[in-house]
C-alpha cells in the first residue's frame, strides 16, 4: 500500500513515513463503551496486542488453557464488493462472500468465496480461504503459549497474535486469480509458539501437502525461530529473530532459510515508527519501514472501505466496499433484566496486498472469563469499527533510493476489536408469604 501523496517526496522510504503521518493525523475519536465499563489489567504479553487492545475485560481473565470460545453455531458473515478507479477507469472486481463459526471449543470453520476474475459468467466461483482449524492456548503467570491447526487454503499465518516483525510478512499475491497457479499455503499449516514474560521465545511453523499439489513433497518447515522482544526507555520497542526464516519471494512456504532480523521502534506521539533488517543465507538484505496509526476518524474511514493506492500494474485507487454484515446465533443488544455472566475479548485482522485486494480475514481470540459456550446464553457482540493500523514497506535493498522503490513490498494491515458478552436471565428468589 502507498498513499499518492507519498509520490511527492523525494526518497520512498522517508516520503512513506512523512505522507502517511500527515495524511493519517486526526484527533483521537472515544468509542462508547457499553457498560460494564471497569476493566482489569491486561494479561502479560509480549505481541503487538497492545496496540489494538488496550483494556482488559471486566473480570480477570482464565488462566491455563483457553479457547475462549464463543458458542456452537456462533458466527459472522460478510458480503462486498471491490472497486478501483483513477480519471481514466472504473473497474468492478472483487465481489466476495466470507465468514467464520465456531463449532466446538478450539475448533472452527472459515471460508471465503469470490466471483472469478475476469469472467463473462456472472456466477463462476473460485476460494480465497477454506480451511478448518483446531487450536489452543495457554497462559501462566511467567509464560503464553499456543498451538493450532489449519486444514485446507490459508492466507493468514500468524499465531497466537503477530509481534512487530510479523507485519512485514510477505501477504500472499493475486498471480492465481488470472493464471492457473497457487499462492496459498496448502493443505496443512501446523504452528506452535511459546513466550516467556521476559521476551524471550520459540516459534515453529511446518507446512505439508496433506491432500493436493506436489505428491512428492510430505511436508517442510517454512519457519522455526528463537525471539527475543522488549519494550524500553520511553516508547521504544526492540525485537530480533535468530534461526529459520520465512522465505520472502514467491512462491510462498518454501522452505525456511537460516538467517536472522532484527526490529527498531520508537512511539512518537500518536504513532508508532520502527525500521527492519533481515539477512538469510540464500535472500537478498531487507530493509523495511513500518507505521503503526491509533485509531482516528481519518483511520476509521480507511478501514471501513480497506482503501489503498497503487501504482503497478494499474494506477488508482482501491476500495472494498461493505454490502452486508450478518450475525448467527448473536444479537446487538441487552435485554432488559438480564445478568452479566462472561465475556471474550477478540482482534480481527485483514492484510492487504498491492492492488488493494481484501482476500483473508482470521479472528484472534485473546482472552475470556465466565460462562461462554453455553449456546442458551444470549450473546451480545460489539465490533468497533475497523481502521487501518499498520503500514508496512521492505524492500531488497539498503539505501531508499529508486531501486529499493521499485522493488519493494506494501503490506497493510486493518484491524477491529470484538467483545462478545453473554447473559443469563435474571432469576429473583422465592420469597415466603
Amino acid at each position: 500500500m502507498m498513499y499518492p501523496c507519498c509520490r511527492a517526496l523525494k526518497y520512498p522510504a522517508t516520503r512513506t513515513l512523512i505522507a502517511c503521518l500527515l495524511c493519517m493525523a486526526a484527533p483521537l475519536a472515544v468509542e462508547a463503551q457499553d457498560a460494564p465499563t471497569e476493566t482489569t489489567p491486561l494479561p502479560r504479553t509480549t505481541t503487538q496486542e497492545r496496540q489494538v487492545n488496550p483494556t482488559g475485560l471486566s473480570e480477570a481473565p482464565r488462566t491455563g488453557w483457553h479457547t475462549d470460545f464463543i458458542g456452537p453455531f456462533r458466527g459472522d458473515f460478510d458480503v462486498s464488493f471491490g472497486v478501483k478507479f483513477w480519471p481514466d477507469r472504473f473497474i468492478l472486481r472483487n465481489f466476495i462472500f466470507g465468514g467464520q463459526m465456531d463449532l466446538l471449543p478450539g475448533v472452527r470453520v472459515r471460508a471465503n468465496f469470490r466471483r472469478r476474475e475476469g469472467e463473462q459468467k456472472a456466477f463462476q466461483v473460485d476460494s480465497d480461504e477454506v480451511y478448518l482449524e483446531a487450536f489452543n492456548q495457554y497462559r501462566a503467570p511467567t509464560w503464553n503459549a499456543g498451538l493450532q491447526l489449519r486444514i485446507g487454503h490459508v492466507r493468514y499465518l500468524h499465531f497466537p497474535y503477530p509481534d512487530a516483525i510479523a507485519q512485514f510478512d510477505q501477504v500472499p499475491g493475486i498471480s492465481d486469480l488470472y493464471a492457473n497457479t497457487e499462492t496459498d499455503y496448502r493443505s496443512v499449516v501446523l504452528q506452535g509458539e511459546a513466550a516467556l514474560n521476559s521476551g524471550w521465545g520459540v516459534h515453529w511453523a511446518g507446512l505439508a501437502q496433506g491432500f493436493e499439489g506436489d505428491p512428492h513433497v510430505v511436508g517442510r518447515v517454512i519457519e522455526s525461530y528463537l525471539f527475543y522482544r522488549s519494550d524500553f526507555g520511553r516508547g521504544w520497542h526492540f525485537e530480533a529473530r535468530g534461526g529459520w526464516l520465512a522465505v520472502r519471494r514467491e512462491p510462498l512456504g518454501q522452505s525456511a532459510q537460516p538467517g536472522g532480523n532484527v526490529y527498531l521502534g520508537k512511539q512518537i506521539g500518536e504513532f508508532n515508527v520502527g525500521l527492519l533488517y533481515e539477512n538469510k543465507r540464500r535472500e537478498h538484505e531487507f530493509s523495511g519501514l513500518m507505521v503503526q496509526f491509533r485509531p482516528t476518524e481519518v483511520t476509521r474511514a480507511l478501514g471501513k472501505v480497506s482503501f489503498d493506492y497503487s501504482r503497478r500494474p494499474i494506477e488508482g485507487f482501491s476500495v472494498q466496499i461493505p454490502v452486508w454484515h450478518g450475525r448467527l446465533n448473536e444479537s446487538r443488544f441487552v435485554r432488559s433484566g438480564d445478568v452479566l455472566v462472561g465475556e471474550v475479548r477478540a482482534v480481527r485482522i485483514r492484510t492487504l496486498w498491492q492492488q488493494g485486494f481484501v482476500r483473508n480475514q482470521y479472528e484472534h481470540r485473546l482472552a475470556s472469563w465466565g460462562e461462554t459456550g453455553d449456546p442458551r446464553l444470549h450473546c451480545v457482540v460489539t465490533e468497533e469499527p475497523w481502521y487501518l493500523q499498520t503500514e508496512a514497506l521492505v524492500s531488497p535493498h539498503l539505501i531508499p533510493d529508486a531501486r529499493w522503490e521499485r522493488d519493494r513490498m506494501g503490506p497493510g494491515q486493518f484491524v477491529q476489536r470484538v467483545t462478545y458478552r453473554y447473559y443469563r436471565p435474571y432469576k429473583k428468589e422465592n420469597g415466603g408469604a
